[in-house]
C-alpha cells in the first residue's frame, strides 16, 4: 500500500439534496417563468468534496447535519458504498435534510434558494476528534466552523476554508479568525470581493494573512497566491452542461493532489481538470472522475504532471 493511501480529508458542512434548473433568464420580481422538469441530485458543498476525494482515491469523511428524510433518500447508502466515513453525521428527527434549488442562466450566473433544515443543529454540536490530515471547512454554520478550527489546530491538522455562498452569514470577527488560523482559503472571485469588503482590507493585506489563497475565475482559470508569488492556472476547456459543483470539484482535486505530494502548480492543474469533468453533466456528483481520468485528461490537453513517488 502506498503511504498516500492512508491520507484522509474530512469535509465539514452541508449535505444537501439539489434541484438544478437551467433557465433562459431570471424572472423579474412579481413575474414567473417556465422551468424544465425537476430532477433531484446529491449535493451540499462539503459532501461534494468528500465524494470527489473518495473518487480520486483518498479516504474521506463528512461532518454534517441531516434530517429525518435522509435515510430514505438513498444518499446515506450511497456514501457508505463509497467508503466515506459518515460516523460524524448528526441526524435530526424534527427537521428535513438541507435542500437547494439552483437556477443557472445562459451566462452561468446562478441564484440559489437554500433550505437550512437540520443544519440549524450545528449550534448544538461539538467538533469531533478529527482523524484526517486535512479538515476542509465548507458552507455551513460559521460559529461551528470556528469551533472546528480550534479543534483541528489542537490536533495539528491542516485547515482548509471555503465559505462559498454562505459567506454573507459570517461576521467580520469569524472571518478574520478562520483566515488567520487556516492554511488554505478557497474563494471564487465574487466571494473574494465580498470578503475584502467584509474585512475592510485590500487585496495585499488579505494575501498577507493567508498562507495559501486560491481564487477561481470560472472559465478564465484560477490564481494561487502564496506570499508575494502568483501562480496562474488555466481552466481546462470542455463543453459546459452545468457549472454547479465545479468549485467543490476544484477544491477536492487540489487538496487530494496536495496530500499526494504535488507542487502547487500541479495541484492547480489537477484541480482544474477535476472541475472540467464536473461541468460536463448536470449535478455536482454526476460526473466525478477517478485519479486516472484526471491524469489522462491533462496529458491529452498537453500538460505534463510529474509523477510523485511515495
Amino acid at each position: 500500500m502506498n503511504s498516500e493511501d492512508n491520507k484522509k480529508i474530512i469535509a465539514v458542512g452541508h449535505i444537501a439534496l439539489d434541484y438544478i434548473f437551467n433557465v433562459e433568464k431570471f424572472p423579474e420580481p412579481n413575474t414567473s417563468i417556465q422551468i424544465p422538469s425537476v430532477k433531484r441530485y446529491y449535493g451540499g458543498a462539503a459532501c461534494n468534496v468528500a465524494v470527489a476525494v473518495a473518487k480520486l482515491g483518498l479516504r474521506s469523511g463528512i461532518v454534517s447535519c441531516v434530517g429525518y428524510d435522509f435515510i430514505n433518500s438513498n444518499y446515506s447508502s450511497y456514501l457508505k458504498n463509497l467508503n466515506i466515513d459518515v460516523s460524524n453525521i448528526y441526524h435530526s428527527d424534527e427537521e428535513e435534510t438541507p435542500k437547494a434549488w439552483i437556477f443557472t442562466d445562459p451566462k452561468n450566473n446562478q441564484i440559489t434558494f437554500f433550505l437550512w433544515g437540520a443544519a440549524k443543529h450545528y449550534k448544538e454540536l461539538k467538533p469531533p476528534t478529527f482523524d484526517g490530515d486535512i479538515v476542509h471547512l465548507a458552507t455551513g454554520d460559521p460559529d461551528f466552523n470556528v469551533k472546528c478550527v480550534d479543534a483541528a489546530k489542537k490536533e495539528d491538522k491542516i485547515v482548509s476554508f471555503d465559505p462559498g455562498q454562505d459567506l454573507p452569514l459570517y461576521s467580520k470577527e469569524n472571518m478574520e479568525y478562520i483566515i488567520d488560523n487556516g492554511d488554505f482559503v478557497f474563494m471564487n472571485v465574487h466571494e473574494y470581493r465580498r470578503a475584502l469588503k467584509l474585512l475592510k482590507i485590500d487585496e495585499e493585506d488579505f494575501r498577507k494573512r493567508v498562507p495559501i489563497l486560491v481564487v477561481t475565475f470560472g472559465e478564465k482559470g484560477s490564481v494561487i497566491y502564496i506570499k508575494d508569488k502568483e501562480i496562474k492556472i488555466p481552466s481546462i476547456p470542455t463543453k459546459v452542461e452545468d457549472p454547479t459543483g465545479a468549485g467543490d470539484g476544484y477544491r477536492a482535486g487540489f487538496l487530494t493532489a496536495y496530500l499526494k505530494g504535488y507542487d502547487l502548480k500541479d495541484c492547480g492543474l489537477i484541480a482544474s481538470a477535476v472541475a472540467s469533468f464536473v461541468v460536463e453533466k448536470r449535478g455536482c456528483q454526476t460526473n466525478l472522475p477517478t485519479w486516472e481520468d484526471v491524469i489522462k485528461r491533462l496529458k491529452g490537453r498537453g500538460y505534463t504532471i510529474e509523477e510523485v513517488k511515495s
